[in-house]
């Protein structure tokens, strides 16, 4: 039996079995419904933060960000920048305010801020299809684990991943799931550098001991090698102003991970929990860049040659070539973490959206213990349905990813964002602007990924490299004008709702003229205008480059 079998069977188990552990535990903490979607909300900074990282840094950094930064070039630096900036934008413009409000999940949060069920329900139905396309890519991954593990067939390492998920989540709720994240960081994160050390020192980088930073004296050999990878005018300038859209108001509309905050004990604890989570996320995803850079210049000096359909693969196929078979063992074991904690947060924030924020709103008066009863099961199924979904994954783990960074920015940053900020937003706004903006971006990721079109086929601008992304610079704004100009045309909300949004900005009292101004609304659209007409601009120049 070889030895990679052995030693990474072993550091896969112990992780399962610590998992399936720690949800046991967390069901004897769970009393009501209070505890299992929320852990009681007594989680404290320090463990939200690990969690909140855990979140972040699923397979699609651990896998998916490192094959994008192989095979996408300089266009992988906006991904990773503007993923980590945009939890400055989460930290500035919704965290503590966020938890003020004392929802459960976005679709609570969303249904009481623009007073309607009826929006409640519709974006239930926006979250499981985010959810899900989330899920796909994480999924995927957790095949490929168990694949190089098992030497079983890829469907089966999916199928022997999402039950083995499903089973702990169900168990534990909120409790299993955010102690289990918090363990799931510190190995995850230890098991990305660590052989990232061994591979920088591989190749012979005197920095090999600081990842983050260990492969700068490469670059002038690089620029030999790929002159393109640091070329950042390969795609037009709109493309980066996509990425930092959809990644901006993405994560503030991702539901799995605005539920976080819903778990901590007051502001100030969500407000620190982003801290650490930022501090830590632009740790890792400098070393996942180092990564990334790693395999290009490993491919472009000694002339290996990696297939598109195993630059997933590439953390592994590096840390094989370049340390012995314990650190490949660590690698897999962190891949697996960082699989098993993101996929614990989506089958967590979809089985309670069903059950609290739809079952729970066309059946208001069912007891607490049933609801509870209802929650474990509805995990249990979507866990097994979403495993099966997830059987023929996209070629790029990112790509599902990034898809779903956009829809939720649209339908549901949107949305959240004006309804903290602005008293003027109503529920005919937010439901014109979550509906448009779910569909500007969720036609284009039918036609593309399903039917498989090419992007230029439903509009030319959708050129070159990851082409497609440039709906976010149409998809977001789009959503923020819809939203400002018919909350203009409807009444505004009602006296209980605008003191809503004096609750959340911690005002012990009510004024009428706070948060409701004019400035806001008028840059806004104005901004947002400006960006999407850019789209249409330099398209000679742009659509002649090529990216090779």
């Amino acid at each position: 039996m070889p030895e990679l079998f052995v030693t990474g069977l072993i550091f896969s188990v112990i992780i399962i079995l610590v998992s399936i552990a720690i949800g046991i535990w967390g069901r004897r903490l769970t009393k009501g419904t209070l505890d299992y979607y929320v852990a009681g909300r007594t989680v404290g900074a320090f463990n939200n933060g690990l969690a909140m990282v855990s979140l972040s840094l699923s397979l699609t950094t651990f896998l998916g960000l490192t094959a994008l930064i192989w095979e996408g070039f300089y266009l992988a630096i906006a991904v990773y920048a503007g993923f980590t900036s945009a939890f400055i934008g989460l930290l500035v413009l919704a965290a503590p305010f966020l938890r003020r409000h004392k929802s459960f999940t976005t679709m609570s949060f969303i249904g009481s801020r623009f007073y309607s069920d009826n929006l409640r329900i519709i974006s239930v139905f926006i979250m499981l299809v985010v959810s899900i396309l989330y899920l796909i890519g994480n999924i995927k991954g957790v095949g490929i684990v168990f694949e190089l593990l098992l030497g079983i067939p890829f469907i089966w390492g999916v199928l022997i991943g999402g039950l083995v998920v499903t089973l702990y989540v169900t168990l534990g709720g909120m409790y299993g799931v955010t102690y289990n994240q918090t363990i799931q960081t510190i190995i995850l994160t230890i098991a990305l550098i660590i052989p990232l050390m061994m591979i920088l020192k591989g190749l012979g980088f005197s920095g090999w001991w600081f990842p983050p930073l260990g492969y700068g004296e490469a670059v002038p050999e690089m620029i030999n090698f790929k002159v393109h990878y640091f070329l950042p005018f390969v795609v037009h300038p709109v493309w980066y102003i996509a990425v930092f859209l959809g990644s901006f108001f993405g994560i503030i509309g991702l539901p799995h991970f605005v539920m976080r905050y819903f778990t901590v004990r007051d502001a100030r604890e969500a407000r620190w929990s982003t801290v650490l989570c930022v501090l830590l996320v632009g740790l890792v995803n400098l070393s996942v860049y180092a990564m990334g850079f790693a395999g290009v210049y490993y491919t472009a000096k000694t002339g290996v040659e990696i297939a598109a359909i195993d630059a997933d693969k590439l953390v592994f196929i590096l840390t094989e070539a370049f340390a012995s078979k314990p650190y490949l063992a660590l690698a897999v074991g962190g891949a697996l973490s960082a699989a098993l904690s993101t996929v614990a947060g989506l089958l967590l924030i979809m089985g309670t959206g069903l059950i609290h924020d739809l079952y729970g709103t066309l059946r208001p008066k069912v007891p607490d213990d049933k609801m509870l009863k209802y929650s474990v099961y509805t995990m249990l199924a979507v866990g097994i349905i979403c495993t099966i979904i997830s059987i023929k994954p996209p070629e790029f783990i990112l790509v599902t990813i990034m898809w779903s960074f956009g829809i939720a920015a649209a339908s549901f940053g949107v949305p959240i964002v004006m309804g903290i900020w602005w008293k003027r937003a109503t529920k005919e706004g937010c439901a014109a602007a979550m509906i448009i903006g779910f569909f500007s971006m969720f036609i284009p990721y039918v036609l593309i990924e399903i039917a498989r079109w090419d992007p230029t086929r439903i509009w030319k601008y959708l050129y070159g490299p990851l082409g497609w992304v440039k709906l976010m610079a149409i998809g977001v704004p789009l959503s923020f004008v819809i939203l400002i100009v018919v909350s203009y045309l409807t009444k505004e909300p009602p006296l209980e709702v605008k003191q809503q949004v004096d609750a959340m900005h911690g005002w012990p009292d009510y004024k009428e003229e706070r948060y409701k101004g004019k400035l806001l609304p008028i840059v806004i659209v104005v901004f947002s205008i400006l960006i999407m007409l850019f789209v249409f601009t330099l398209y000679d120049t742009f659509s002649a480059i090529s990216a090779g």
